[in-house]
């Protein structure tokens, strides 16, 4: 998958991976920056020139929220930092509360929307 070139439909490839339980990710040969999102264009040096690469799922919290989740919650937020060195806001997986927290250790998974659509879930991990 490293060095697989952009397709005319970067969402769908996007969205194949996840299929597959992937995440896919950009990488700008101009400037090796990574992303995200799929984009047409690099934010950092204005490349049109972009590269798919596969991320190992795993990462760590970044940020959360400052509101505290009520005792029940189904859904939490938070900005999670790839170990392949991107950042993004994701959902992290129904867990315990005292498994999140800045710094946690998560895993990729792939949840399937209701619409039927998939989207990249967190799950926190044991450190």
């Amino acid at each position: 998958m490293t060095g697989s070139t952009l397709t005319s439909d970067p969402a769908e490839f996007y969205r194949e991976g996840l299929a597959h339980g992937e995440l896919r990710y950009q990488r700008c040969q101009w400037c090796a920056t990574r992303f995200s999102q799929v984009s047409l264009l690099c934010a950092t040096c204005g490349g049109t020139d972009f590269v798919w690469e596969r991320s190992s799922g795993h990462g760590r919290i970044h940020a959360l929220p400052r509101t505290a989740a009520p005792a029940d919650w189904r859904e939490c937020t938070a900005v999670v930092e790839l170990d392949e060195g991107f950042r993004m806001h994701a959902t992290l997986a129904p867990t315990a509360a005292h498994r999140i927290w800045r710094g946690a250790p998560v895993q990729l998974e792939v949840a399937a929307e209701q619409d039927g659509g998939l989207r990249p879930v967190f799950r926190p991990v044991a450190a």
